[in-house]
């Protein structure tokens, strides 16, 4: 539910962005999430302004390469836990967070703030002083390398 309205939330946030100003901030360093056998994930701390809007979100920006001279997949389920939720896990049983990913030799994949491209690249963390109070505790993932 929450992936839903929150990649409807970034489609207004891309559909909008063309005439409004936005700015996106690395925070701190990137997080290696997973390395083996040439493909890595990282995760980058980032936070997300839209100026007009005055809106600031916090957002786990993810980029996956393959260094590797041959394509390489891999099924990656995202388990999310946030404040809210009592330390549940929000999507473990939901098959709406598992995706697969084929990259092709030396490819990255990565999201951005603005969610036109590879949104499920982008992890929501927090919304500053918004409409939306929780924020993300823990993110696991698990992944499964196909190829």
């Amino acid at each position: 539910m929450l992936r839903i309205a929150f990649f409807g939330f970034l489609a207004s946030i891309s559909l909008t962005s063309l005439g409004q100003k936005m700015t996106s901030t690395a925070v701190g360093s990137p997080e290696v999430l997973y390395s083996e056998n040439g493909v890595s994930i990282t995760s980058q701390l980032t936070t997300c302004t839209n100026e007009e809007r005055h809106e600031t979100m916090t957002f786990k920006i993810l980029s996956i390469t393959n260094s590797n001279g041959v394509a390489a997949s891999l099924k990656v389920r995202e388990d999310m836990y946030y404040d809210l939720d009592g330390g549940n896990c929000r999507t473990c049983d939901n098959p709406e967070y598992t995706f697969t990913f084929n990259l092709e030799a030396g490819e990255t994949k990565a999201g951005n703030c603005y969610g036109d491209s590879n949104p499920a690249l982008a992890v929501f963390v927090s919304m500053k002083d918004g409409y939306i109070k929780e924020v993300l505790t823990d993110l696991k993932m698990n992944i499964v390398r196909l190829n």
